[in-house]
């Protein structure tokens, strides 16, 4: 039996959150300096919702992880109105679709 923990909502969307963190988050940097800004520690789900959705239509982003931010920024946007079970699905969507566009930078690099 696995003895590994499942994220909260709200990590979830601490994690999802870090990814676009203003100073430190790995999808502001990929969008170049003339990309969208991040976003503070601080910042709503309906505000990251927002936030991937910007990136994701930024000019120097990458096709394939736009593609996903799109997706994960879908998922953030039903998660905000959602009863707490639906949310978490919706959240947990969305991070998986962050995780994959990460994954996609690797798969961008290395072709």
């Amino acid at each position: 039996m696995s003895t590994e923990k499942r994220l909260s909502a709200p990590e979830l969307v601490d994690e999802i959150r870090s990814s676009l963190a203003a100073t430190t988050g790995w999808i502001p940097i990929l969008s170049g300096p003339d990309g969208p800004t991040g976003l503070p520690e601080t910042a709503s789900l309906s505000e990251v919702a927002q936030s991937l959705r910007k990136f994701a239509n930024a000019p120097a982003m990458p096709a394939a992880v736009a593609q996903q931010l799109r997706r994960a920024s879908a998922s953030a946007t039903a998660g905000i109105a959602a009863d707490d079970t639906t949310a978490y699905g919706h959240l947990g969507a969305a991070y998986a679709y962050v995780v994959q566009a990460r994954l996609a930078t690797s798969d961008d690099t290395t072709s």
